[in-house]
C-alpha cells in the first residue's frame, strides 16, 4: 500500500538507519541514486530496495523520477538522513486507510551537529511527505515541496532529521543549494543588485536569530543564523558570476 521514495548520493553514514526505520511500513522502497561512490548502494541492497540511477540536475526532478517508479497508491518521501520513529509509523498505517485525505503534512524534528534545533527558522517544520501518488508531485528548483490536489491532513508524530553532523557537510550542502538558487534567480530574470547583496544576508540573520528566536537555540542558533546569512550572500555573488559568464 505504501511506496517509500528516497534519493541518494554518498549516504553510507545515514542510509542504514533510514531503511531500517521503513521496515514493516513500506511495501516498496525506491531509491534514485545520482552516482554514489561509497557503500551507499551496497548497504541499500541489504534491504528490499529497488535502485535506479539518474544524473542529478535539481532536487524536484530527482525526486519526481523516484516517484515515477513507485507502484503503490500511497507514497512516503524520506531523505537518506531521516528516520521514521515507530510511533509515526503506526500513525501512517492508520492514516492511509482514511479516504478523507489525499495527503498528509508530517512534522519534522531537525538535529544539526547532534543538537535539536527548536527555533532559528528550522522549527516548526512540517511538509507534505505522505500522499496518494496520483494526487501530486514535487515542484520547485531549489527548496522543493510537494503540491497535491485534494484535502490535506496533519499527523501528530514527527520524523527525525539527522541533518549535518559536521561543518564541512553543512557548507557543502549550502554550496550546492546556493548554486541552484542562483541559477533559479537567473532563469526568472532576476538580476544582480549590490543593494540586495548587502541587505539580504543581514535580513536573513535578523529573521532567523531575532524574529524566529534563534537566540533561544544558544550558540548554535547564532552560528546557524550567521551561516544562513553567508549563504544568502553567496547566492547573490554566484548570480553575479552567472551574469558575467553570459
Amino acid at each position: 500500500m505504501i511506496s517509500a521514495v528516497l534519493i541518494t548520493l554518498n549516504e553510507q553514514k545515514n542510509i542504514r538507519k533510514a531503511l531500517t526505520s521503513l521496515k514493516g511500513l513500506a511495501d516498496e522502497v525506491i531509491i534514485a541514486d545520482s552516482g554514489s561512490r561509497d557503500n551507499t548502494l551496497k548497504i541499500a541492497r541489504e534491504f528490499n530496495t529497488e535502485i535506479y540511477f539518474r544524473k542529478f540536475d535539481n532536487f524536484a526532478n530527482q525526486k519526481n523520477f523516484a516517484l515515477s517508479k513507485a507502484t503503490n497508491e500511497w507514497v512516503l518521501a524520506l531523505d537518506a538522513d531521516e528516520e521514521i520513529p515507530s510511533v509515526l509509523a503506526e500513525e501512517i498505517r492508520k492514516a492511509v486507510k482514511n479516504e478523507q485525505y489525499s495527503g498528509y503534512l508530517i512534522p519534522r524534528r531537525n538535529f544539526i551537529f547532534g543538537t535539536e534545533i527548536k527555533y532559528s527558522r528550522w522549527s516548526p517544520d512540517a511538509h507534505i511527505w505522505l500522499w496518494k501518488k496520483n494526487s501530486g508531485k514535487w515542484v520547485g528548483d531549489v527548496h522543493e515541496e510537494v503540491k497535491i490536489a485534494g484535502k490535506v491532513g496533519l499527523l501528530k508524530s514527527s520524523k527525525i532529521h539527522n541533518s549535518h553532523q559536521t561543518l564541512s557537510s553543512f557548507f557543502r550542502a549550502n554550496n550546492l543549494y546556493s548554486d541552484l538558487e542562483a541559477q533559479s534567480l537567473y532563469k526568472k530574470n532576476i538580476r544582480f543588485s549590490f543593494l540586495k547583496m548587502f541587505l539580504t544576508p543581514i535580513f536573513e540573520f535578523i529573521l532567523r536569530f531575532f524574529y524566529k528566536r534563534g537566540f533561544l537555540d544558544g550558540k548554535i542558533g547564532f552560528a546557524l543564523s550567521f551561516a544562513m546569512g553567508i549563504y544568502k550572500l553567496s547566492v547573490w555573488i554566484k548570480l553575479w558570476e552567472l551574469e558575467k559568464k553570459k
